[in-house]
């Protein structure tokens, strides 16, 4: 046998030898990559470091993935398209209310005062032209100060930051908050330039009061729009940001001058004025108002509504951003209120009025008192308070007689029974009037109901050679960029024959005499008076909502006193 060959033996002392071997092995150590001076508990603590660092930035970047894609869900369209009230014009551009939706007016970037800018920055976000939406300095201090007070007690929220919160209703104060509106905020920093977050947050920001917006701040604090806020309405405003309820200058004065002086002494710390400068803009006049001024007239506002919702029905419209061009005449309004003012001081709490001023040649109303104070809801005196009429309808059962060639007596009673009920009737529908109507020669001495504004649309055709004008109080609506999308039909309709009408008017008013119709209707339950002019038809109606007879042995004089006063006021230029 060979010396090489392995016996049994040999293999199985080879075997134990593998065995004892493989017991004790032990990989390779790979050889540190740290300097070897480095003592090696060191060398333990950094390997942990970088360890546990590169765990953390995976962490940071998943939660960011997860917060960024929460907030793809966000439409950031939302940042710069917010609810506009829309705005009511008179006849001559000059804004009566606004109407719908919160009552904000936005503003373009040109329209805010630089110095408002300024101390805005010097109280909420000094570094806001400098960062891309997130204050890094400023929220690791807010973190630390919370770490330290074990809750969320600051905020570090940049204009930006305020802005997305604003926008879609972050409210609740929690670290989830915090990613998410960090995470929405630099959406918005990626998409929108500076100057549009600037007007975007100025828009929709809480200024107290029912403010929305800066302008909306400005005209009803201080009765300007936001351009020409001075320095000292700008400190007061950019203060009371943070506390816009409790620091409302109608309601806390003093506290809004408070917020002022902080914001003052933070521009000095900032070096953006002197000291004496701060001085000089505290003692600049406030010409705070007494008073919220938002621009909607509590009398006429119910009428516009009505108008406004009626069209926004009819064309499918959405709310918000419109501007109404309307038929009214502030002055003529103004003028119709205070007349009325007047008349109702004299009369007994429980009789109520409502008025109402048209143009003859267009048929637009020029303006309309529906009571002696606002009612809520639809309804409207001037347009659906209907009573009885009486003598006053004199002139349009005359018209109606001409028209079939009768002949005219002054008697409306004794003009009337050769025209008969139906056909007066059916006439008297031409003028407007829609009843009910009474019967036999109660129609004649004026038994229908009417409404003042029907009252008016018959005067007018008598004044418009018989062609009824269709009355409206809405000429154009338009959106926000000019664009019409709807435009009013004031064409009239032919009712009566120029002949019959003239006639009519010559038979009832003496050339020289003024047209002024006053009565009481049969009942003595209704007092009317009607000024027929060229350019107005002004009708007035008093009353009790519930009927009862008048006592006031007055009202009759002092609706003649108010018509002739109104008439030299309205032919005065305004």
């Amino acid at each position: 046998m060979s010396s090489h060959a392995p016996t049994r033996w040999t293999r199985r002392q080879r075997a134990r030898e593998e065995a004892r071997a493989s017991e004790h092995w032990h990989p390779a150590r790979r050889p540190s990559r740290l300097p070897r001076w480095i003592p090696a508990p060191l060398q333990k603590l950094i390997r942990f470091s970088f360890k546990t660092a590169v765990v953390l930035t995976l962490l940071g970047l998943a939660v960011a993935l997860f917060y960024s894609c929460l907030a793809l869900r966000y439409d950031l369209r939302e940042v710069v398209s917010m609810p506009e009230r829309s705005i009511i014009l008179d006849a001559k551009g000059r804004e009566l209310a606004t109407l719908h939706g919160e009552n904000r007016r936005l503003i373009t970037r040109g329209e805010i005062p630089p110095f408002f800018v300024e101390a805005l920055q010097a109280r909420e976000d000094k570094r806001f032209f400098q960062h891309h939406g997130v204050d890094v300095m400023g929220l690791l201090r807010a973190t630390l100060r919370n770490i330290r007070d074990r809750s969320f007690t600051q905020g570090a929220s940049t204009l930006t930051m305020q802005l997305a919160r604003n926008t879609f209703e972050i409210r609740e104060r929690s670290l989830h908050r915090k990613l998410l509106e960090i995470a929405i905020t630099l959406r918005i920093e990626m998409h929108y330039s500076k100057d549009q977050i600037l007007s975007s947050y100025l828009n929709r920001i809480y200024f107290g009061s029912g403010c929305h917006g800066l302008d909306d701040a400005a005209r009803t604090y201080f009765g300007i729009p936001a351009s020409e806020l001075n320095d000292n309405q700008s400190t007061l405003l950019a203060g009371i940001i943070r506390a816009p309820h409790a620091c409302s200058p109608f309601r806390n004065l003093k506290g809004a001058l408070t917020q002022r002086d902080e914001v003052l002494d933070r521009l000095v710390a900032e070096r953006v004025i002197t000291a004496e400068k701060a001085e000089q803009i505290s003692t600049t006049p406030l010409d705070l108002l007494t008073a919220p001024n938002h621009g909607t007239s509590g009398i006429l506002a119910p009428l516009v509504q009505r108008h406004f919702d009626e069209l926004l029905a009819d064309n499918d419209r959405q709310e918000g951003g419109l501007i109404l061009d309307t038929t009214i005449d502030a002055a003529i309004q103004s003028a119709l209120e205070e007349e009325l003012a007047k008349f109702t001081d004299h009369l007994s709490p429980d009789i109520e009025i409502a008025a109402l001023v048209l143009d003859p040649r267009t048929g637009g109303i020029q303006a309309a008192v529906g009571g002696r104070k606002p009612r809520p809801g639809r309804y409207h005196r001037a347009l659906d308070a209907r009573r009885d009429l009486g003598p006053v309808f004199t002139p349009f059962v005359l018209a109606a007689a001409a028209e079939r060639g009768l002949p005219l007596d002054p008697d409306p009673v004794a003009t009337g029974v050769r025209l008969g009920n139906a056909e007066m009737e059916r006439l008297a529908k031409r003028f407007g009037f829609t009843g009910p109507f009474g019967k036999d020669r109660d129609l004649y001495r004026g038994s229908l109901s009417t409404t003042p504004l029907e009252l008016a649309t018959a005067a007018a055709t008598l004044l418009n050679d018989g062609q009824r004008p269709r009355t409206h109080l809405v000429r154009t609506l338009r959106t926000s960029d000019g664009t019409i999308t709807f435009q009013n039909d004031s064409r009239a309709t032919s009712a009566f024959s120029r002949g019959a009408v003239r006639e009519s008017l010559a038979v009832v008013f003496s050339a020289k005499s003024k047209r002024l119709l006053i009565a009481t209707s049969p009942a003595d339950f209704d007092a009317w008076g009607l000024l027929l002019d060229p350019r107005h038809v002004v009708c007035i109606w008093a009353g009790a909502d519930q009927p009862k007879p008048l006592r006031e042995s007055t009202i009759l004089p002092a609706l003649q006193s108010i018509l002739t006063r109104l008439q030299t006021r309205l032919a005065a230029p305004n």
